[in-house]
């Protein structure tokens, strides 16, 4: 569970920003993180403050890779070949494992 440290980091700095006076969490997942792992770690973290109660939505991070053929940078995963070529792609900058992108308030 390499995605913890990221996750807990994110829950801390998500509370701090906000109090946890949130209905919804939009975070982003990392291709290499198991979405369920994530709301586990995630529900352990926030867990006995106001946004425990908060909806946690997720939006698939990707990585940026430039192909090996003809160059061009696209956004994928490791194993997503080039759409314009078909290529093999090489990641040049990996997607975050976990990252709180925006939250709705309470209403």
């Amino acid at each position: 569970m390499h995605e913890r440290a990221a996750i807990n980091a994110a829950a801390v700095g998500f509370l701090e920003a906000t109090g946890g006076m949130v209905r919804e969490v939009f975070a982003v997942v990392g291709p290499n993180v198991d979405p369920e792992v994530a709301r586990s770690i995630w529900e352990e973290a926030v867990q006995g403050t106001p946004a425990a109660r908060a909806a946690l939505v997720f939006s698939p991070g990707l990585d940026l890779l430039r192909c090996l053929d003809c160059g061009i940078e696209y956004a994928g995963s490791k194993l997503d070949r080039c759409g314009p070529c078909g290529g093999d792609g090489l990641v040049v900058s990996s997607a975050p494992e976990f990252e709180v992108q925006d939250w709705a308030g309470v209403d």
